[in-house]
């Protein structure tokens, strides 16, 4: 699931929130912040799977880029009208154009246009470029016709409508720097073209070379004028072990910086980026969880720290612990019975002895959690206190062994349905939760089977499970995200997830909220799963710098960085 959750959670345009339109003389002369971050870089490409699954990557793309649709600080998805602007032309056949505005505009003073939408699309639907839009809408939805390219738009035909129309196409590198990279002479123009050329035409042996730059040329090793920003940073130095980034004050985008340098610099793991941090060599760090340092282990370092020179935020995020069933196979599937209420009966079954009050009790013992009783918003969103009210997930608050086993007999079922329950096996909270699932379970006619594993991945593609157990993303966090209920571990059928979601393709922003809540609702009625508690995000600063804000998706350190409130260097 690690695989799954990275590739669901990188988008960068989660990583970013939406405020007024920021100024440009905001920079503050001769100022600086550092950040600081575990590991090595790969690829500075935040739109391929190595740059993806990098946190360093990651956060550098928060300062460098910027898309049609951000982020807010409540995990809701806003317009970014200062970069461009996504149209739904037409319902039938579903029809998007995508524009770019006047101030989307590279760092080398080259316009972004069509060539780089054109190139953006191509990496989603080409297993060669490794991007991690590879397996999204733009893969899996068939396009109709050529796409129409204006100037600086881009217009695609689907065969049916998707999810995702607003946040799917995602561009991070300019096409003429990929185009350079593979030997496509000329000035700027002439490689755009170039590059335009060989998508068009479908010249093999060009695209392939394509296909190699929008990973290589953004390599650490890459010369620092490949690396070209459209956002409130631009690069001035790069290497494997550290990114030197300057405000750009003719930025006319959603964000202006405040610090005019930020340094971002490598340790060796999260004890020695701690310890930069208390001892002034760095200003905020936000640390990974990994299989040797869990969540738990990483709260109880920072509450180490001295609170005098640190302080420590960790405020819920938009991942939450959840149970989800297998709907596309197994005893949760209603194809696997003549009557589809005999699954939906096993489903409701299941969820009434899912421990969750239990677990989020357990939970809090170690880390800061909050409970969550949605699967689309967060507990910080304006809209949470509606739904969650309102979903039936008060019907699941409590373990109801005695309930659960009523429902199953009444089923009169030949035999005992054998529950596989999937998870991370090197994961505490998940094992946690196993047994106090387990501990009630035996009287309920349901039999509970661990198939956990330290990867589950292989067993998730194949759907050897009836449930899965782990963080996933709450549906909220952009309406791209919906798009998870096809593709992940619910393995919902087709029909079932084009009945749920129909409303949401065509959605405005106006009825959005009210076609979320209803999705919410209608989740609960199919015993789609059961959301358990939000994930903090750790965020660790000195207080040389104020102003910083843990990031509400992810636990990016660069979140809010034109929130920084920051100093000239003496």
């Amino acid at each position: 699931m690690k695989r799954l959750i990275s590739l669901a959670a990188v988008s960068t345009l989660a990583a970013l929130s939406l405020t007024a339109c920021s100024s440009t003389n905001t920079v503050v002369p001769n100022s600086h912040v550092t950040v600081a971050e575990v590991g090595s870089l790969t690829s500075l490409n935040a739109d391929v799977v190595s740059a993806a699954s990098n946190k360093i990557a990651s956060d550098v793309s928060v300062l460098t880029t910027q898309n049609f649709y951000e982020v807010d600080k409540n995990g809701e998805l806003v317009a970014n009208p200062s970069f461009g602007t996504v149209k739904l032309v037409k319902e039938s056949p579903f029809t998007v154009t995508y524009t770019f505005g006047k101030e989307a505009v590279w760092a080398d003073g080259s316009k972004m246009d069509s060539t780089d939408l054109a190139l953006a699309v191509t990496a989603a639907k080409n297993p060669e470029f490794n991007s991690v839009h590879y397996g999204s809408s733009l893969t899996g939805a068939s396009i109709v016709g050529t796409p129409k390219a204006g100037e600086s738009s881009l217009t695609l035909q689907f065969e049916k409508p998707i999810a995702d129309w607003k946040t799917v196409v995602d561009v991070t590198v300019p096409a003429h720097v990929v185009g350079k990279f593979a030997e496509i002479g000329g000035n700027v123009a002439a490689v755009r073209a170039g590059v335009i050329s060989a998508i068009v035409d479908q010249k093999t042996d060009v695209l392939a070379k394509l296909a190699t730059g929008y990973t290589d040329a953004f390599k650490p090793s890459a010369a620092v004028e490949n690396f070209v920003a459209n956002g409130a940073y631009a690069f001035t130095e790069v290497s494997a072990t550290k990114v030197v980034l300057k405000a750009q004050r003719d930025y006319r985008g959603l964000h202006s910086g405040i610090a005019e340098t930020v340094n971002v610099l490598t340790f060796e793991d999260n004890a020695s980026a701690y310890k930069s941090v208390a001892a002034g060599k760095a200003d905020v760090f936000a640390p990974q969880v990994t299989l040797n340092e869990p969540q738990a282990d990483l709260v109880s370092q920072s509450q180490s720290l001295s609170t005098k020179t640190v302080t420590v935020l960790a405020p819920g995020s938009s991942l939450s612990e959840q149970f989800v069933l297998n709907l596309g196979s197994g005893n949760f599937a209603d194809s696997s019975y003549s009557d589809p209420k005999t699954a939906l009966t096993l489903r409701q079954a299941f969820l009434n002895v899912v421990p969750k009050t239990r677990a989020v009790d357990f939970a809090s013992m170690t880390q800061t959690v909050s409970k969550s009783d949605s699967f689309v918003y967060s507990s910080s969103s304006k809209n949470y206190s509606a739904v969650a009210s309102s979903n039936g997930s008060s019907n699941y608050i409590l373990q109801d062994a005695e309930k659960a086993s009523e429902l199953v007999a009444s089923l009169n079922l030949p035999k005992t349905p054998t529950i596989r329950v999937l998870f991370d096996s090197d994961n505490p909270a998940a094992v946690a939760e196993w047994t106090l699932l387990s501990d009630h379970a035996a009287s309920t006619g349901m039999r509970l089977s661990n198939v956990s594993i330290p990867d589950p991945s292989a067993k998730l593609a194949a759907g050897e499970y009836e449930v899965y157990l782990g963080p996933l993303p709450l549906l909220g966090v952009g309406v791209g995200s919906v798009q998870s209920l096809a593709n992940g571990p619910a393995k919902m059928p087709a029909s079932t997830f084009e009945a749920l979601t129909k409303d949401v393709f065509t959605a405005t922003d106006k009825n959005l909220g009210s076609v979320l809540q209803a999705l919410d609702k209608q989740l609960f009625d199919l015993g789609y799963g059961l959301p358990m508690y939000q994930l903090p995000t750790l965020l660790v600063y000195n207080n040389r710098i104020q102003g910083f804000s843990a990031d509400p998706f992810g636990n990016n350190s660069t979140w809010g960085y034109w929130t920084w409130h920051v100093s000239t260097d003496k």
